[in-house]
C-alpha cells in the first residue's frame, strides 16, 4: 500500500488556505490541491507533512503544528493522512518546485480544485469537531 500526506495551511484567522497546482499525477494536472505527497519508508506520516510542505513552499514547521484530522483509504492501494494547522507562517509560502503554490480564500476556492476539497477543507476547520483521533474513511475502488 502506497502512503500519502496531504495538508491545509490556514492564515491565522482560517479566511486562507494554501493551495498547490498539481502538474502530477495526470489525474490532478491543472488542478489546485493541498500539499503534500509520499511518505517515504520508515517515516511516519507527522514527519511526512513537516518534510513535503517544506520542499514545496520553503516553510519550515514542526511536527506540534500539524493536526491530522481524517484519513483516506482505498484497500490495499492507498493510504492518505490529511493535516490541518494555522499559522501566520502562511503568507511566507512560495514556489520551490515545479507546482506552483498559492493562497485561496475559504469563501472562494477555485473552480479547479481536486473535487474532494470541496468538503475537506470545511471538515477540517469544523471547530465543532474534536480530532483527538483522527476520522478514517474508507473509499470505493
Amino acid at each position: 500500500m502506497i502512503s500519502y500526506v496531504t495538508g491545509f495551511m490556514y492564515s491565522p484567522d482560517g479566511s486562507q488556505v494554501v493551495l498547490i497546482n498539481k502538474n502530477k499525477p495526470e489525474w490532478q494536472k491543472g488542478k489546485f490541491n493541498g500539499v503534500g505527497g509520499k511518505i517515504e519508508a520508515e517515516e511516519s506520516a507527522n514527519h511526512a507533512i513537516v518534510r513535503e510542505f517544506f520542499e514545496e513552499t520553503g516553510v519550515i514547521t514542526k511536527l506540534s503544528d500539524w493536526q491530522c484530522f481524517l484519513i483516506l483509504t482505498n484497500s490495499n492501494n492507498y493510504r492518505v493522512y490529511m493535516f490541518y494547522t494555522y499559522s501566520e507562517k502562511f503568507n511566507q509560502v512560495k514556489t520551490v518546485e515545479k507546482e506552483i503554490v498559492s493562497l485561496h480564500s475559504v469563501y472562494q476556492l477555485p473552480i479547479n480544485i481536486i473535487s474532494n476539497l470541496s468538503w475537506l477543507i470545511p471538515l477540517s476547520q469544523d471547530q465543532k469537531i474534536k480530532f483527538n483521533n483522527p476520522i478514517m474513511m474508507f473509499c470505493r475502488s
